[in-house]
């Protein structure tokens, strides 16, 4: 004969079915609808690495025309760099050996800079050439192409970089392809002083395929701003587009202005992302 439950088994089973149909119910409801922002950090990511090897080479080429001891001498020391110049030929080269630089990148291998005529002279133009050159293990192959465009308003002098077909391989496999048209305006006091802290402003946009062989495009809506003595963007903001992604815009930004460090932030048409810039956050 089957004795009857008593009330605290009774209880026990109905909890034990409530959890059960509760489970049940969960496992019928729809998957997660939230996107898949992987392919996002990897253009994004790949972005902030490329202009950062870009920017750090146009400060590296001022810096070294402002150094007295380098433009009378024909060699110095900027940033742990070996900067060498032949001022017969109008030549520069940077030698970098396996050294961690301000900015914590780890930078190997040359860049090649040849110029037409004097540096802050209206119509020169520097041929940029990356030669066995890495960040980070990420090699820079290709060229960029500087013009100097003179004195526009303010007496700000333009220069123009126009860069196809640069790549930057993270392995034997994958690279980014970079394509851009970019603009760095400098204030008069830089030529005049310069320790100045007085910034230079980035300009321009780009196109190109991501490591991951994700198209993009950027323009640059509120220009960077750098002042050289900080080794990291202090502002500006870019305006990304992504067509191929389930989420096809987004903004980078850059929004250090009051201290000097390696934040960037990522918006993902709300979903947004606070980095360092380093290899160890940015791996994507």
């Amino acid at each position: 004969m089957i004795k009857p439950l008593n009330r605290a088994s009774l209880a026990k089973g109905i909890v034990l079915t409530a959890i059960i149909l509760l489970t049940a119910a969960a496992g019928c409801k729809k998957k997660n609808s939230s996107f898949d922002l992987s392919p996002n950090l990897n253009v994004a990511d790949d972005i902030v690495f490329t202009e950062r090897g870009l920017f750090h080479t146009f400060g590296l080429l001022l810096k070294a025309n402002l150094d007295t001891t380098i433009m009378h001498q024909g060699v110095g020391t900027i940033d742990k760099a070996i900067i060498t110049y032949n001022s017969v030929v109008r030549r520069f080269s940077v030698f970098y050996q396996n050294k961690y630089c301000a900015d914590t990148v780890l930078r190997n291998g040359n860049i090649i800079i040849n110029l037409n005529g004097d540096f802050f002279s209206a119509g020169t133009v520097a041929i940029i050439t990356f030669r066995k050159y890495s960040e980070d293990s990420r090699q820079f192959i290709g060229k960029d192409s500087l013009v100097n465009h003179g004195l526009s308003s303010g007496s700000i002098t333009t220069y123009v970089s126009f860069i196809n077909g640069l790549l930057i391989t993270k392995d034997s496999l994958l690279s980014t392809r970079w394509n851009s048209n970019l603009e760095y305006s400098i204030p008069p006091i830089l030529k005049i002083l310069p320790d100045s802290l007085m910034p230079l402003t980035i300009s321009g946009s780009a196109i190109g395929l991501s490591s991951s062989n994700y198209g993009f495009s950027f323009q640059i809506s509120e220009p960077l701003v750098d002042n050289l003595y900080c080794p990291w963007i202090r502002s500006g903001v870019m305006q990304l587009s992504t067509p191929s992604l389930q989420v096809t815009t987004g903004t980078i930004e850059y929004v250090n202005q009051a201290k000097c460090n390696d934040r960037v932030t990522y918006n993902f048409e709300g979903s947004i992302f606070e980095w360092w810039i380093n290899r160890k956050k940015l791996s994507f």
